[in-house]
């Protein structure tokens, strides 16, 4: 007993000075390292989620489009789209714009085939950015491979 009694006024007589310098620099290093890989995490993120979201979008309208040929064996034409396919029933309101407010590109001259673009993250026709759907096939899928 005379033991324990002595253990524990040695504990109650040390005095602790909390945490040194050296012990908050290597948090505050690691919170900083932290913070830097979430930031280039989300700036990373963001445009391949706007991708998605576009892509995901045209896959809805292509379904609609498919609907709409098996029932009436013919795609709507370059003319009659979107109006067709809303009014028809297919798809309740059809989007005129993607993500980036692009307008998207539909066009079908003869009712056999269609073509559903977006221009992409850069906003312009061509150079590898374009997300394009073919007769309900994604045939490029943008700048990331979602």
């Amino acid at each position: 007993m005379l033991f324990i009694n002595f253990l524990i006024k040695e504990n109650m007589s040390k005095k602790e000075d909390g945490f040194t310098l050296v012990e908050i620099m290597i948090v505050i290093i690691i919170l900083a390292v932290l913070t830097g890989i979430a930031v280039v995490s989300y700036i990373n993120f963001t445009p391949r989620a706007k991708e998605s979201r576009t892509e995901i979008e045209m896959r809805n309208i292509s379904t609609a489009l498919s609907t709409y040929y098996v029932d009436n064996n013919a795609y709507p034409l370059t003319a009659n789209y979107p109006n067709a396919i809303e009014t028809g029933g297919y798809m309740g309101s059809i989007p005129d714009n993607d993500v980036w407010n692009t307008a998207y590109q539909y066009t079908s001259s003869d009712g056999l085939s269609y073509t559903l673009e977006s221009f992409g993250i850069d906003g312009a026709d061509g150079g590898g950015y374009d997300i394009i759907f073919s007769d309900g096939v994604l045939t490029e899928d943008g700048a990331y491979n979602n």
